[in-house]
C-alpha cells in the first residue's frame, strides 16, 4: 500500500468550547475571528 504526504495546510477550527463558570457547562461558540475575516473580503 503505497502512501502519500499531504501538503496542504489545516484548515483552523471555526468552533470554540468554553466552560460556564456559573453552571460549570460547556458551551460551543462560533469564532468571531472567523466572522470579522468573512466581513472584511466582502467589504
Amino acid at each position: 500500500m503505497d502512501t502519500k504526504n499531504c501538503t496542504k495546510p489545516l484548515k483552523s477550527n471555526p468552533f470554540q468550547s468554553i466552560r460556564d463558570p456559573k453552571t460549570g457547562r460547556w458551551v460551543i461558540i462560533k469564532s468571531c475571528e472567523q466572522q470579522i475575516k468573512k466581513k472584511e473580503k466582502v467589504a
